[in-house]
Parts: structure tokens; sequence; C-alpha cells
């Protein structure tokens, strides 16, 4: 359990899938769950381990089966442009707007790739559990938290950010340890992109992106 915070730390991180529900007798359902995070957010959490859970044997067989599934059941639900502009701060000004999408893109992809790989260490004993709250009071931030709990492990706490805009919610931080990945990352970029401009930022991105992923080997008792 430690390792997956450890990675969590290299990134932001997001658990959760997208809902299908039935809109002939629930709409009223659909819509509370759509406009509450927290409702939202453990919903999609749930269904998203489910999956992991009935195909495990598949991507055991073909690791990169793991990108589909994130870019299927998270990428919906995570605001990666807001992240991007976040994540380059004062420079979303400084570079042109060709440049600024391929940022957005190429990060999209990033994140696709490090959540992937984050769950290459996935046990089928793991699950999550998320807080619920009803402080919305018209919010467009809130902060969801959560535990990831293992029978015979330390539960891990996790705290995620999510925004609201173009009428949905999407994650965009995540907090693991007190720390903050955006923060994190942000300063990273910054300390590099006036090394090697944007566009070896983005030429980074992209080779960490396309990296093929492995599955990491069962955790010694002591990780």
């Amino acid at each position: 359990m430690k390792k997956i915070v450890k990675a969590c730390l290299l990134t932001f991180s997001l658990i959760s899938a997208p809902i299908t529900v039935s809109f002939s007798s629930h709409a009223a359902s659909v819509e509370q769950t759509e406009q509450d995070p927290y409702i939202l957010f453990d919903k999609v959490t749930q269904k998203a381990f489910a999956r992991f859970k009935k195909e495990w044997p598949q991507v055991q067989q073909n690791p990169e089966l793991l990108k589909q599934i994130i870019r299927e059941e998270l990428m919906p639900y995570v605001d990666y442009e807001y992240a991007a502009f976040k994540v380059l701060g004062k420079y979303v000004r400084e570079i042109n707007s060709a440049d600024r999408q391929a940022f957005v893109d190429t990060f999209k992809d990033y994140i696709v790739t490090v959540y992937a790989q984050l769950f290459t260490q996935y046990r089928d004993t793991q699950n999550i559990e998320v807080e619920k709250s009803n402080s919305l009071s018209g919010d467009k931030i809130v902060v969801v938290k959560t535990r990831i709990v293992e029978p015979g492990r330390p539960d891990i706490s996790v705290i995620f950010k999510l925004i609201y805009r173009s009428d949905k919610w999407g994650a965009f931080d995540m907090e693991a340890e007190g720390i903050s990945m955006l923060n994190t990352k942000r300063k990273e970029i910054g300390s590099a992109i006036d090394r090697v401009g944007i566009k070896g930022i983005i030429a980074d991105l992209r080779d960490k992106a396309d990296q093929k992923l492995k599955l990491n080997a069962t955790e010694s008792n002591n990780d």
C-alpha cells in the first residue's frame, strides 16, 4: 500500500469511472448524482474497482489494456485541461496557443500512463471508501476525502479536489500525506521550462506517456 502513495506523489491521481444509469425511471437520481460530487465520486470509484477486478486476468496478459481502462473510465471525470493550465501557471500566457494546446493534449496522455502505471500495483483485496458530505453551498471547488482500504494493511487517506466547470465536476488535484500533486508538478515544470523550453517539456511528457507498462511483482509485507 505504501507504494501506491509513493506513485501518487509523482503526479495527480483519480480513481474513478463513468456511470451507466437507466434514464427511464431514475431521472431525478441521475441529476442528483451528476450534481453532487460526493455521490458521483463514490459511484464512479466503486465501478472502477469492479472493472479492475473483472478484467484483471486480461490485464495480466496485456498490461497495456490498463491505459484503455483509464481512458474510458477515469478521464471523463478528470479536468485535465484545468489541471494542465494550473501546472503551467504564469507560462499559460507566455506560450503561443499551438504549444499550449499541445501541452494540454500531451499532459492528458501523460496522466493516462501515470494512472495506468499506478494500477499495475492493484490487488483484488483493495477497495476505496469515500467520505460523504452535504456541505456544498454552491461551491465550485470541493474537497473529497477518501480511504484506500485493504485487510491487514493500514488505510491510506487521499484527498481529491474537484472543480465544477462546463456543467460537470472534474478532478484536478490530489493530496497524499499533505502534499499537493498539482503544486509539486507545477514546481517541477517551472524549474525546467526556462532551461528546456515548452517544446522540451512537451517532448519529455510525450516520452513518458508512450512508455510501455509492466505489472509489478507482488509486494512484500515490508513494503
